[in-house]
This record gives structure tokens, C-alpha cells and sequence, in this order.
């Protein structure tokens, strides 16, 4: 019969399974990092394509067309006040 050294045994699977953590994780690193490189890549072109969406500015000087008269604010002063300040009684006769 043989005999076993089971030390060296033990100490060749350690090392094996140490060399096979070390293949493992980096393997894992390579992956993440083209997962994190691609993640990128979309959140970049979807943020081209919604770019358009947040950068419209209603108030462009350029293109507002030129107002003749009072504004919003006090056309709705005059017409609130027209409102309340009218009186039934005072067109009688």
C-alpha cells in the first residue's frame, strides 16, 4: 500500500483553490468593468436623446413675438376690479 501525505495534499488544494479565487475575481473584475463601460455608454446616449426635452426655454428672447398693450397680470387687475367694483344700483334712475 501507499502511503498518504495528507499535508501535502491539503497544502496542494489550498494553493489550487487560492489560484482559482485569484482566476475568479479577476474574471469578475473584467466583467464589471465592461458592465460599468456599457452602463455608461446608455446612461450618455439616453441623455443625448432626452437633452432636447430639458433644454427648450419657453422664454427665448429671440423668438417672443412683440407685445403691443398691458400684460397678463394687468389685464386680470383691470377685469378683477371691474368685477367687484361693479354696483347694480347706481344705473338706476
Amino acid at each position: 500500500m501507499y502511503r498518504l501525505d495528507t499535508a501535502k495534499i491539503i497544502r496542494e488544494a489550498k494553493d489550487m483553490r487560492a489560484a482559482e479565487m485569484q482566476r475568479i475575481q479577476g474574471l469578475m473584475a473584467k466583467r464589471l468593468g465592461l458592465y460599468f463601460r456599457l452602463l455608461g455608454g446608455s446612461a450618455a446616449d439616453a441623455g443625448n436623446a432626452l437633452q432636447p426635452l430639458f433644454s427648450w426655454n419657453p422664454q427665448d428672447e429671440s423668438r417672443r413675438r412683440q407685445t403691443t398693450g398691458p400684460g397678463l397680470a394687468a389685464r386680470a387687475n383691470e377685469l378683477l376690479r371691474a368685477l367687484f367694483s361693479w354696483n347694480p344700483q347706481a344705473h338706476r334712475s
